[in-house]
């Protein structure tokens, strides 16, 4: 660039003829001539293609494969390297290979065009883009991959994920649920890739949905936009919401110990993210996804019920399968056909509209066993107990396990009759409230299938007594709404006098005392009253009633039942 500068100041500026110019500096008069032509060297200029003698009569052949290539899968096309092994092998070409690299370069921006992308305006609330994308966290001490449910709008550039342990169906679907429930409204488009869970099959541009898909969009009534195959880049907002996701919201791993935590962690990171400012109207994300929220549609109620449903017939094992795991079901629907409503964490077995076993997900190739399933089996076969799959060690829980322990060291064979009693009890009671009445038993080391029955019908005693019983206030007007702060107690007043007005002492002093056998199993209980007989002289005659017989009779009569009260409330207290 110098000597081109210099040139053209030797000849304007100084005056000088190129001859003398050229004889100078040393260069030809053709170059001279050329500096002066313009101000920049012009450089070169190539003014036509190269002629390929060798690889001329090829071509033809080259355009032909690359040609067919097209409707070919994209990882059987031919490369380069590959059209010059053929070209060379089979057709004896004796040229070198870059020539036909470039030749191939050539051809294939000649058949396939070069692609050209345009960047898309988005209008608030006009469209949200789905995808999947994956992670790692720290589950319980142990290092677990975990599916992400990634959603951005492209207007506000407003991020939101959730964390599943599946990238099934019920998860699919119960993520739109929270996604929708997020942004306080209904977007008009969901963009989405091919993803299984919505498209079952592709034909040209259209698309076949799945039916449970199909109602999720008539629930919310939004329009679907599906990206051509390998088409990433038509939904390259929330392709960069999985990304930033791994890369900031998951990194360093997060530490938690269930999936609803890491899903509070993911929250607040999305919600952090909306202090964002956009750099093309300096706005916050925040403040655009209000923008956005005007444009909604209204969350339609009530809400979406995210489950599957799927047909099965119950096999002679008493169970249903689905995604290769088996769910037990009561023995009695053996061989009955009945519907697997499945959830992201449930699997309920539906029979006659009834739900008749409810389970939580197992992975694939687990058997979920509930043994009260079972129960009238293992009254015909007790043999089961060491040895079916409902009933190995690993159902039963530490306090079971004593139970059963202690039963057999006490009572030898006839303690293995009545663990199996025992088990017995949900053939009629709630099964949940029978292993409850166990654990009370053994944490009170009352190892006897009576002291079982007594807290088992105490435990329903308060579990009624729980559901059944509620308070009338309606002619109490001034107790009604009162929350935890402190009561007025005056409004109790009017009791107090009438407890004062009573005149009949129903009290009956007397002791309880409790001696155990050697065996800590027979409680004897002795109910001593503060005097040994029941002479007159025992009782508290009320002021005003007399020496009487009747009064004396009707005393007797009003203390009788406290007394076995007590001693229905001691046999209670030694069995739990």
């Amino acid at each position: 660039m110098e000597q081109h500068e210099l040139i053209r100041r030797m000849v304007c500026v100084d005056g000088l003829s190129q001859r003398e110019v050229a004889s100078r500096l040393g260069h030809s008069r053709k170059t001279v001539a050329k500096a002066l032509q313009s101000a920049a060297p012009i450089g070169y200029m190539k003014t036509g293609s190269r002629a390929r003698p060798k690889l001329e009569p090829y071509i033809p052949i080259v355009r032909q494969w690359l040609t067919e290539d097209q409707q070919r899968h994209r990882k059987q096309r031919h490369t380069a390297v590959r059209v010059f092994e053929r070209l060379r092998d089979e057709h004896d070409f004796q040229g070198q290979r870059r020539a036909v690299s470039d030749l191939v370069k050539e051809l294939r921006r000649e058949i396939t065009g070069q692609e050209i992308f345009v960047p898309i305006e988005h209008p608030p609330g006009a469209e949200v883009q789905i995808d999947w994308g994956e992670a790692d966290v720290i589950f319980n001490g142990q290092t677990t991959r975990v599916m992400l449910f990634c959603a951005r709008l492209p207007y506000s550039k407003a991020t939101y994920v959730r964390g599943y342990m599946r990238e099934d169906q019920p998860s699919f679907l119960d993520a739109h649920v929270h996604l929708i429930a997020y942004l306080g409204g209904v977007p008009h488009t969901f963009a989405y890739d091919n993803l299984k869970s919505a498209v079952t099959k592709i034909i040209g541009r259209e698309r076949s949905l799945s039916k449970k898909f199909l109602e999720l969009r008539s629930h919310y009534l939004f329009k679907t936009r599906f990206c051509n195959v390998a088409r990433g880049n038509e939904k390259g907002h929330t392709e960069n919401a999985v990304k930033r996701t791994q890369r900031n919201y998951m990194t360093p791993l997060p530490s938690v110990t269930s999936i609803d935590q890491l899903n509070e962690h993911l929250l607040q990171r999305c919600k952090a993210d909306l202090d964002r400012i956009d750099t093309g109207n300096g706005k916050s994300y925040g403040d655009l996804l209000a923008i956005e929220q005007a444009h909604f549609a209204e969350t339609p109620q009530p809400e979406f019920t995210a489950c599957i449903n799927r047909p099965a017939r119950v096999d002679r094992y008493a169970t249903v399968q689905f995604d290769e795991t088996r769910y037990s079901v009561p023995c009695r629907y053996a061989s009955m056909h009945s519907i697997v409503r499945v959830g992201i964490d449930t699997v309920d077995v539906i029979v006659d509209n009834e739900i008749v076993a409810r389970h939580h997900r197992g992975s694939q190739g687990e058997w979920v066993l509930q043994m009260e399933h079972y129960l009238p089996i293992l009254e015909r076969k007790p043999g089961l107990l060491d040895s079916g799959k409902p009933f190995v060690k690993s159902q039963f829980s530490d306090a079971e396990l004593l139970m059963r322990r202690e039963l057999e060291y006490r009572y030898a064979e006839d303690g293995t009759r009545q663990f199996l009693d025992i088990l017995m009890l949900g053939k009629e009671h709630d099964f949940s409230l029978v292993r409850k009445a166990i654990e009370n038993c053994s944490a009170a080391r009352a190892f006897h299938e009576e002291a079982v029955r007594l807290e088992l019908h105490r435990l329903e005693a308060t579990s009624s007594a729980r559901s059944d019983t509620m308070l009338d206030l309606t002619a109490r007007p001034e107790l009604q709404n009162i929350t935890s702060e402190k009561r007025d107690l005056s409004i109790y007043d009017a009791l107090a006098t009438m407890a004062g007005n009573d005149d009949t002492d129903q009290s009956v002093p007397f002791s309880i005392s409790t001696q155990w056998s050697a065996n800590h199993d027979n409680p004897i209980s002795s109910f001593e009253t503060e005097s040994a007989n029941t002479s007159e002289d025992n009782f508290d005659v009320p002021a005003g009633t007399g020496d009487s017989t009747e009064s004396r009779e009707r005393l007797e009569a009003s203390q009788a039942p406290n007394v076995l009260g007590g001693i229905l409330i001691t046999l209670c207290g030694v069995f739990s």
